[in-house]
């Protein structure tokens, strides 16, 4: 297949005529230069006018970038007098890409770099995401891939933080066609993202560009025929919008299936038409390289004569580009010299400013004297600030009683419900064993009998719990430490409850190892077992198990006592430790909610930790693991 010399450097222009200031819209450019001109005539006000100016810098980079590059500088000036900091990131950005065009690669990147922090500065997410893709761009250029990618990935990135506009389109294209990674159908999937948000937006521009870059995949598959609808498409938008730059990449397009196809002398028609539009435009890169691909083709015809005249012509451009880049090179020394200059006369600022601020300091030494006649005021304020110290103690106290008072309320409450309504049943089952003992037979009175045991043995067992509570908050902690078997403290507080496990024909596993043992203080260890197992039992099903085991992780030992209850909702678990818990659940009641608060207070104390696991109708697992030094 043949293919033109110069295709990629032409491609990677478009890239970076295409990357540049993606917020500007553009479009015929001989039209909008004078539009832009009549404005800058028009307006009075500065910052529009640096604006304008900005915008006609980026305009004229597609016809040469050393008015790109004048009109950066010239922008950064006007900028800097201005104060005006977005302007200057749009004239950095105009030097930047003048830099590049020129293959000045690492000079254009610190530009676009310093532009790039003014605009993230100003959360100007757009800008952002425009000065990314154009280091991407600018690293393809110097065949660095890897930062190419990551640059474009991060421009993607920046771009969801903006309002939707055909930037992301164009960024998404130019993913596409900058990652050689991309498998066909994920290239396949970034130009349809970019045709439909063109299409959204009617942009006839990108949607040319797009067609351009299926054509340059398909040629490069080897599909002439299935690109050349696309190449024909592309040149029909760009003659009907006057865009002359695109109008010569579509020609382009077409030279290179000629040259594909070969049919040698159509491509030179195509060259032909190309140079002759770009002399007339100015379009300086495309006059060389496309002498350099016409000089291809009559190499391919062995044509000696016209080698010979397109050779007199490429010398001749050859010499002009040579003598415009050594000017463009002798503009941007004498601008980096004139910058160091100002750097230097910053510094010459800067040291002046040590001066005075000297000179002040001196004088602030003889307001000293001044200073010390308000040592009476600053007494003054010292007493006010203790004051405000104590209101602030009284305010924290104050807070205190009001917690306090919040939780004899809730006591109460929970006194109200965990005894009045078992004692109520208790004594009504009494009066219906005097009334009616000789209706029941001798089992039903021992099950009657072993409900109400059970109902007493649970009122005596929340009292105990908040009795010891109680008596801690009053008389102060103390601990009280001694080695205990934890097997025997399991087997000692299931013990308690041996007429509701055999009631409800539980089977209870204690699978403590028998040698391990804990230092630690019995009666709060003994106290959060009870009303785990208490808990354990009272919501497990008839005939359900109940395991308990003990490990030793790390420097824990953890408890587990585990049922097959109903189990408790995440919700709810997330408020068993808490007092301010007012819900109540089918799977838990407020009595054990208050009973297990406590726990967590007195666990607490010795560093310990307490916490549960539960799926609904699946059972509850409760932990508690305790420091091993």
């Amino acid at each position: 297949m043949y293919k033109q010399p110069f295709a990629k450097t032409l491609k990677s222009l478009v890239c970076l005529a295409l990357g540049l200031f993606l917020h500007i819209s553009v479009s015929a450019q001989t039209a909008d230069i004078s539009k832009l001109r009549q404005q800058m005539a028009q307006t009075n006000d500065s910052v529009t006018y640096l604006n304008l100016f900005n915008k006609l810098g980026f305009m004229l980079h597609m016809e040469s970038a050393d008015s790109c590059f004048y009109y950066g500088i010239k922008g950064n000036a006007m900028a800097t007098r201005l104060h005006n900091e977005p302007g200057k990131a749009d004239a950095l950005a105009n030097i930047g890409a003048a830099l590049s065009l020129k293959g000045l690669y690492s000079q254009g990147l610190t530009y676009y770099s310093q532009a790039l922090a003014i605009y993230k500065k100003y959360s100007n997410h757009g800008e952002v995401a425009s000065m990314l893709m154009n280091s991407a761009i600018t690293y393809s250029f110097i065949g660095d891939s890897i930062k190419s990618l990551q640059f474009t990935k991060k421009a993607l990135n920046e771009m969801l933080k903006a309002p939707a506009d055909t930037m992301a389109s164009m960024l998404y294209a130019n993913y596409a066609d900058m990652n050689p990674v991309l498998p066909p159908d994920s290239v396949t999937y970034y130009l349809k993202m970019a045709t439909d948000v063109a299409n959204h937006f009617k942009d006839d521009r990108t949607l040319l560009v797009i067609d351009q870059l299926y054509a340059d995949r398909l040629m490069q598959q080897g599909k002439h025929e299935q690109a050349l609808p696309f190449i024909k498409h592309s040149l029909q938008i760009a003659r009907s919008k006057n865009w002359e730059y695109h109008e010569l990449e579509a020609y382009n397009a077409f030279a290179d299936y000629y040259l594909a196809k070969k049919q040698v002398d159509s491509a030179i028609a195509e060259y032909n038409i190309i140079y002759k539009t770009a002399m007339a435009n100015k379009f300086i890169y495309w006059q060389t390289e496309v002498l350099k691909s016409l000089l291809h083709c009559y190499e391919l015809k062995n044509d000696a004569a016209s080698q010979a005249r397109i050779n007199k012509l490429l010398v001749k451009s050859l010499e002009q580009t040579n003598i415009n880049s050594n000017a463009f090179l002798g503009d941007y020394i004498a601008y980096n010299n004139a910058q160091q200059q100002v750097k230097s006369l910053e510094v010459v600022n800067k040291n002046n400013s040590v001066k005075i601020w000297l000179l002040i300091a001196l004088s602030v030494l003889g307001i000293v004297f001044i200073a010390l006649l308000s040592r009476m005021n600053g007494k003054v304020r010292r007493h006010s600030r203790m004051l405000s110290v104590l209101n602030e103690k009284i305010a924290g106290q104050n807070e205190e009683l009001k917690l306090t008072d919040e939780f004899k309320g809730r006591l109460i409450s929970m006194l109200a419900h965990d005894f009045r309504a078992p004692l109520a049943s208790t004594i009504s089952m009494i009066r219906l064993l005097r009334e009616d003992e000789g209706d029941f037979e001798k089992e039903q009175l021992l099950g009657l009998y072993d409900q109400i045991e059970t109902d007493i043995q649970n009122i005596l067992l929340t009292f105990d719990n908040i009795l010891q509570w109680i008596k801690k908050q009053l008389s102060g902690y103390v601990f009280n430490a001694q080695t205990l078997s934890v097997k025997e403290l399991i087997d000692d507080a299931a013990s308690m409850f041996k007429l509701s496990i055999d009631a409800k024909k539980i089977v209870f596993r204690n699978e403590v190892p028998d040698d391990l043992d804990y230092f630690s203080d019995k009666e709060i260890i003994q106290f959060i077992n009870r009303n785990l197992i208490h808990n354990a039992i009272k919501f497990s099903p008839a005939g359900g198990v109940i395991t308990v085991k003990a490990q030793v992780n790390a420097n824990e030992l953890i408890v587990s006592v585990k049922d097959e209850g109903r189990g408790i909702s995440e919700n709810m678990i997330k408020q068993l430790f808490s007092f301010n818990n007012n819900q109540k659940t089918d799977s838990l009641d407020k009595g054990a909610g208050i009973a297990l608060t406590i726990c967590k207070e007195f666990i607490n104390k010795i560093n310990g930790r307490l916490w549960a696991e539960s799926k609904e109708k699946k059972g509850t697992t409760f932990y508690y693991a305790l420091p091993l030094s």
